[in-house]
């Protein structure tokens, strides 16, 4: 240890250099006197150099007789002789045709721009660090053509990301690939993203590349500025004003059929114990006409009876009736409160000829929306280069990120949910304010029972706050150490080793009274869930570079190596079985025997692999790649796979004389194959087998982006569970694997352009690809006469073909003022080839079968009977008739995305805002659906929903009342009909479901209204076809005001820049729903409930971010 350390401090010590104290000022302009921000200024053959502030100033340490070297990405470099102290004025010309830009591709290899033949782009972390998200990976929606973020409000809740309509969960970190979340990256340390997109850019990456990757490149110390560099960089936001909030009504309150009386909550059939005051809805009698009713605060005499009359009837009770009104109108409202995020870095960096080190520590805290929510971040991040000689060098890299928060929000579908309790199924006639709800606890039963209108399903939302807590705590490590020897010029050898670890604690504290599915019992409970994960990855590299081999014109880079792959993953899980004592949260206060899990699962990969690319003078580059896997993941004699690609891109104009306006125009092209691997990217939670009822009930589930085998392609023996009595019992599958199924394969081709104008200002690219998928894994549907459910077996077969176009550069540049624009624009479709045994047609699991050419994401719902005009067909009840085959109305994905992000400079501000969206696709509205049939939605009062609603409210005891019919046409099915002589006459297609004989029925206007409006509201709603809407949207995504130090207020000072930026994020949501209830933001892709893709949870509503950022470099 002492050694290294030793090791350590003298790499460090040999980074600081010294330096002479003559100072040289100057300025750099285009030829239209432009300045030129950020352009290099360097002492020739001496490494000291700066760059120009937003001015095109600078400041230099030099001597009589030093040159100074200039340059520019898009200009010709220059060299200046110093001659004197005086002021020095310099103006760049422009190259013209001229490409020289160098990305980062897959394993870290460095590649010109003009010899790349796949798509691939760029974002620069700077672009991202004012306008800032809780987790970095936010920061790129919209940036990137092809790349759809869905951006989740929830706290500490990952992306989802999907590049090409795949899912995206591949990083890597300055050549390292990274199993955890993307959480533990600060954005302050990112120089670049680079998105490799699809199998052709990833192809070196082997499985874990099938989707595309991001490539995550750190800052290290600037080559052109030698000596010490002090960063500071501060942003802090507040979260407040909704964009997205459900919308409620406040008319009617909680119970059922116009009927509620709060007594024992078991609506045991005596009044006196209630009536409907237990797991209700909110279709309750009307609010504020002056009913007295007993509530959940009334005064409480065993011995005393007090009547309240409902309908005309009296009834008793021994809780004092008090006013039936609308006491919380904005009870979710009121609850939540602003959010905040705050960032802070500070970074050191020291530069000299043969070293390189960059020291960085961030810390982020934000708190949530709901009360009590936060999380805590802390990121340490060290990177160091150092040149041993001129042909050894030495690096390394170490992250280390602590999570810590003692609770955050658990948002999905269940009464362990804040949305559910307060907006979803209660009513207006409780206030979020009382303090009789505030003080969580009913007096004298303080632990033991909470304070609410409801106690078999509903919580007290600051009891869910205060006392219902989920612990994060996350330990998250990794780092590498590379050599590099340079045997020549042209050969080099690098062996490099990374470690990635770490180590996740989950706690749940459930208090006494709490009440969660399946677990009812009310004498809570604790739970632990831990997570470990360990993985080395270990390779070595050959470079070889030539250029002009033997006078031939043929340049060759080529590389090849191998690796191996080392991971190994542990989880366990313990619950107790109720608790003795309240409130005291350990495994020794369990009332029955400790639920405990676990698991484990190891992986070894070797790999070995080769890319070269081969280019003739400059009319093309061929480049070819090619790695071989294999896993311990899949038996042996089917467990090794090779995954090749080849590419080819021309520089057109470095041969052809284009128009004037064309500076640049390349075409590029590449093919590739790749299988999966046989493994998922994720773990699920780690107590699934303890079956629906676990005890953590709904949402409270953990995923990590993580590439291990999950022996998914072997059937399991037995699985346990908790069959009888709290014991565990082995529980036989109901399913088999097929023991010939093979991992699934894409081979992907695409074909795009690269094009420049006005002297290289403004590029478009634009790509067009094509993926074959198949045939993939999946679950063949069989009788269950054989005791099983399912065949997983290798079946569908599908193409995906899509388009990406991407704009970018300077559209104006004048002196003191610059426009840059950035658009991104593409689409996607996938459709069925082919199905497992040549089959035409499969059951997608609706009754409905998918067809050859059928689109994958198509939705299908159950359908309304209609008329050949349109009506819809009721029943002799008055309830609508169904279809008996789920019906196609949709599709899930998008039918394109978009981005625009412009950016405005004049002289010391500048101005960037960015719109971005989608149009076309359709989700399901679950907001609204569980809104409208748990009638608290808005639209249950407005409309003819509302006009029958409050007819029934006025006359529903009344002797006669059947319904709310007025002269005869019921109110909400009025203009349905139903069909002569019975809706047995309909004779349906045996295949598809439709009607066959609808213009021979004969119909007649229907008259006969179901006797509660929540009956039909509940059946008529509760489908795709009435509560499912379109994808399309748009926002105002950021906006940032920036202001820069003018340089003459600096240069006597130890500051070198100072920036100070205003910032706005989702500041304006345009979305068509009436509603406004969801952000269609958070679900780019496809989610199934019942055939229909929806959110997959209760969203919290989603806020306005308001904020500054300063930063100071030194």
């Amino acid at each position: 240890m002492s050694k290294r350390l030793l090791l350590f401090f003298v790499i460090i010590t040999a980074a600081l250099p010294s330096f002479a104290q003559s100072m040289i000022n100057g300025t750099v302009t285009a030829e239209d006197n432009a300045a030129v921000a950020g352009a290099s200024v360097v002492v020739k053959n001496s490494g000291r150099g700066t760059s120009t502030d937003a001015y095109g100033k600078f400041s230099i340490n030099a001597k009589k007789g030093d040159v100074l070297v200039i340059s520019f990405v898009g200009f010709a470099a220059q060299e200046v002789p110093i001659e004197n102290n005086q002021p020095l004025s310099i103006k760049l010309k422009r190259e013209e045709g001229q490409l020289s830009d160098v990305l980062v591709t897959a394993l870290g290899i460095k590649k010109e721009v003009k010899r790349i033949g796949y798509s691939i782009q760029e974002v620069k972390g700077a672009d991202l660090v004012k306008a800032r998200e809780s987790n970095p990976i936010n920061s790129l929606v919209g940036k990137v053509a092809g790349l759809n973020v869905g951006i989740n409000q929830e706290l500490l809740a990952s992306p989802t990301v999907l590049l090409r309509g795949s899912p995206l969960n591949f990083y890597v970190v300055d050549g390292i690939p990274i199993n955890s979340d993307t959480w533990n990256i600060s954005p302050d340390d990112i120089e670049t993203f680079t998105v490799l997109k699809g199998p052709t850019a990833a192809a070196l990456y082997g499985s874990r590349g099938i989707n595309g990757a991001i490539l995550i490149t750190t800052k290290r110390g600037s080559r052109n500025k030698k000596g010490y560099t002090v960063e500071l960089n501060s942003s802090n936001q507040i979260n407040k004003g909704f964009i997205a909030i459900p919308k409620v009504q406040n008319m009617y309150g909680g119970g059922e059929k116009q009927q509620y009386a709060f007594g024992d909550y078991n609506s045991s059939g005596n009044s006196v114990d209630g009536i409907n005051d237990e797991d209700y809805d909110v279709w309750g009698p009307q609010l504020d006409i002056g009913l007295m009713l007993p509530q959940f605060d009334g005064e409480y005499n065993p011995t005393e009876y007090y009547d309240y009359t409902l309908g005309g009837v009296t009834h008793q009770s021994h809780i004092k009736p008090t006013p039936w009104i609308s006491r919380g109108k904005d009870n979710l409202r009121n609850f939540l409160q602003a959010g905040f995020l705050t960032k802070n870095n500070v970074s050191f960096s020291a530069v000299s000829d043969r070293s390189n080190l960059r020291v960085s520590a961030s810390q982020s805290y934000q708190t949530g929306i709901t009360p009590n929510t936060s999380l805590n971040s802390v990121n340490f991040n060290l990177i160091e280069s150092y040149d041993v000689s001129d042909k050894f060098r030495i690096e390394a890299n170490l992250n280390y990120n602590r999570q810590f928060t003692p609770n955050i929000p658990d948002v999905a579908y269940g009464p362990n949910s804040i949305i559910y309790d307060v907006d979803i199924w209660t009513g207006a006639d409780w206030n979020v304010l009382d303090p009789k709800i505030k003080a969580i606890w009913q007096p004298g039963k303080e632990g033991t029972q909470s304070m609410f209108v409801e106690y078999k399903r509903y919580q007290n939302p600051y009891f869910m706050s205060y006392e219902w807590l989920r612990g994060h705590y996350k330990n998250d490590l990794y780092g590498w150490a590379s050599f590099t020897y340079r045997f020549n010029k042209n050969l080099n050898l690098m062996a490099r080793s990374n470690i990635t670890t770490y180590n996740l604690l989950r706690t749940e504290k459930e208090p006494w009274s709490a009440h969660p599915y399946g677990d009812e019992h009310n004498h809570g409970n604790y739970r632990e869930d831990r997570r470990d994960l360990w993985e080395n990855n270990t390779e070595i590299l050959l470079s070889y570079n030539k250029e002009n081999l033997g006078n031939t014109g043929i340049a060759i880079s080529a590389n090849a190596g191998g690796s191996a792959r080392n991971m190994k993953f542990t989880s366990s899980y313990n619950s107790t079985n109720q608790l003795i004592v309240p409130e005291v949260y350990t495994f020794a206060n369990s009332y029955l025997p400790v639920r405990s899990f676990s698991y484990g699962s190891n992986l070894l990969m070797l790999s070995a692999y080769y890319s070269a690319d081969i280019s003739y003078k400059n009319y093309f580059t061929v480049s070819t790649t090619g790695r071989v896997d294999k896993t311990s993941a899949l038996p042996n004699g089917n467990n090794a796979f090779f995954y090749p690609s080849v590419s080819l891109s021309s520089v057109i104009s470095d041969y052809v004389k284009m128009p004037g306006a064309i500076s640049f125009l390349k075409v590029r092209g590449g093919l590739a194959t790749v299988k999966d691997g046989g493994t998922t990217p994720y773990i699920g939670a780690s107590f699934q087998s303890l079956g629906a009822s676990s005890p953590v009930g709904y949402g409270n589930n953990y995923y990590t982006p993580y590439d291990g085998p999950t022996y998914g392609l072997s059937t399991p023996f037995y699985y346990t569970n908790y069959t009888y009595n709290n014991q565990t019992g082995a529980v036989a599958p109901n399913y088999v694997i097929d023991k010939n199924i093979k991992p699934s394969s894409r081979s992907s081709y695409e074909f795009g352009l690269d094009i420049r104008f006005l002297k290289n200002r403004l590029g478009l690219s634009g790509t067009y690809f094509e993926y074959k998928d198949g045939p993939q894994i999946s679950n063949q549907y069989i009788s269950e006469t054989t005791g099983l459910s399912y065949f997983t077996t290798n079946g569908a077969t599908t193409k995906r073909t899509g388009a990406e176009l991407s704009l970018t550069g300077t559209a104006i540049q004048h002196k003191n003022f610059a426009w840059n624009v950035l658009i991104n624009w593409s689409t996607y479709k996938e459709v069925y080839t082919a199905f497992a045994g040549g089959a035409k047609e499969v059951d997608n699991g609706t009754g409905y079968p998918y067809k050859i050419g059928d689109r994958v994401d198509e939705l299908y719902a159950d359908i309304e009977a209609k008329t050949p005009d349109g009506k819809v067909i009721v029943d002799e009840s008055g309830f609508p008739i169904y279809l008996p085959k789920a019906q196609k109305f949709g599709h899930a994905d998008p039918d394109f995305s978009w981005g625009i992000n412009n950016k405005f400079s004049y002289k010391s501000f500048s101005l960037s805002f960015q719109f971005d969206g989608m149009v076309g696709g359709t989700i399901g509205d679950y907001v609204y659906r569980k809104l409208i049939e748990g009638g608290r939605g808005e639209s249950t009062v407005t409309g003819i929903i509302g006009e029958a609603r409050l007819y029934e409210s006025q006359h529903w005891a009344d002797p006669d009342y059947n319904g709310a019919i007025v002269n005869g046409k019921p109110i909400l099915s009025g203009d349905m009909v139903q069909v002569v002589g019975g809706a047995g006459n309909i004779v349906y297609d045996p295949v598809t479901g439709v009607i066959t004989n609808g213009k021979a029925l004969s119909y007649t206007p229907n008259t006969v209204a179901t006797h509660w409006i929540q009956d039909f509201v509940s059946s008529y709603y509760n489908d795709a076809e009435h509560t499912s809407t379109s994808k399309t949207y748009a926002k105002l995504r950021e906006v940032v005001l920036t202001y820069t130090l003018p340089y003459k207020l600096l240069e006597k000072s130890f500051i070198s820049k100072v920036d100070v930026s205003l910032v706005g994020r989702n500041l304006l949501y345009f979305f068509h729903s009436q509603f406004h209830d969801i952000d269609v933001d958070q679900f780019p892709g496809r989610s199934r409930f019942n055939g229909i893709s929806r959110e997959q949870t209760l969203q919290t509503p989603t806020t306005r971010s308001y904020g500054i950022n300063i930063n100071v470099v030194f």
